[in-house]
């Protein structure tokens, strides 16, 4: 009857979890500063752990540790950030399993968020019958994570599987954040989108030229208002998305890959697009992959955070 708590580390958000045998008993966030670092956050996440306890009446010993999930690589063996993308650059200096110990003498189990998130969704989201599972994100940034033989793939370095967002798709296009040329994510992520609307060259003739904000909601909204711009550089989406994922599928041998992030609340659209594409270009002669939506895309990574500290626990 042990407790866990979760933490989420994401760009925008930090989620926060109290779960019980699997089950997410409470949970709160707080908005990440991640361009102050990692560092100065641990106060403030002290304060909702120690809050968490309180309000459920939960004792310090009652918890079986933490599980830590980070948007960057991480060495889930020392539990340590080995590397940022322009997030938390503090992250790799900061010393989580002292933290842990020091304030509640719990043990901390780090591991790079996709890969959390996927842990959660195979024991969570009706997938436990399948043991090859690849899970990509589609948000600011794109992430994957990959299940081979029932195990995460992990790699020497901690990056195997971790970097579908930064498959090459053009290698004349764009600089990404991580230095490449033409990843996925720097064609076709949150963060590029505006430079994408504007540089297309009928943008000033374009109804989304009105838009304060430049995101796939307003992009999904004037595409399915007939904006010709929109749906020209929705399309270019479809093309890198379904490249990239076609890639992960002639990589990693998946029965189901399973979509998740802030771009998939149009899920309807997304999906059908993508799995025509898939199955018209990727090469499985045993049959087609299926695409799927995330069951818990708001929580996966707490329900990962939980089943690693318990499996972890367990050994």
């Amino acid at each position: 009857m042990k407790y866990t708590i979760a933490i989420d580390l994401g760009g925008t958000f930090i989620k926060i979890g109290l779960l019980k045998e699997g089950h997410l008993v409470d949970r709160n966030e707080i908005r990440a500063q991640s361009s102050s670092g990692l560092k100065s956050q641990l106060s403030e996440l002290e304060t909702v752990v120690n809050q968490l306890l309180l309000t459920n009446e939960v004792l310090k010993a009652d918890v079986l540790g933490i599980g830590f999930s980070f948007a960057g690589l991480v060495d889930s063996v020392q539990n340590r950030i080995l590397s940022t993308n322009q997030k938390y650059d503090d992250g790799p200096e900061t010393d989580l399993v002292g933290w842990a110990n020091e304030k509640w003498n719990w043990p901390l189990y780090a591991m790079n968020d996709a890969r959390m998130a996927l842990l959660g969704e195979w024991q969570h989201g009706e997938w436990q019958r399948f043991s090859d599972l690849v899970l990509v994100t589609l948000g600011t940034g794109i992430g994957s994570a990959v299940l081979v033989g029932g195990k995460l793939l992990i790699g020497k370095h901690f990056q195997a599987g971790n970097l579908g967002g930064h498959f090459v798709v053009n290698h004349k296009g764009s600089v990404c954040t991580c230095g490449n040329i033409g990843c996925v994510e720097a064609e076709a992520s949150t963060w590029r989108l505006p430079s994408l609307l504007k540089e297309h060259l009928e943008f000033s003739g374009s109804s989304m030229k009105n838009e304060d904000i430049l995101d796939f909601k307003a992009l999904f909204n004037h595409a399915g208002n007939d904006d010709q711009v929109a749906k020209e550089v929705l399309e270019h989406c479809f093309s890198v998305w379904s490249a990239g994922i076609i890639s992960m599928i002639h990589a990693f041998d998946p029965e189901k890959i399973i979509l998740s992030g802030g771009i998939m609340k149009s899920s309807s659209v997304i999906l059908p697009a993508l799995q025509e594409k898939v199955n018209e270009l990727a090469w499985t002669p045993w049959g087609k992959v299926k695409l799927v939506e995330a069951k818990f895309p708001d929580s996966a990574a707490l329900y990962g955070a939980d089943y690693l500290v318990r499996s972890s626990v367990a050994i």
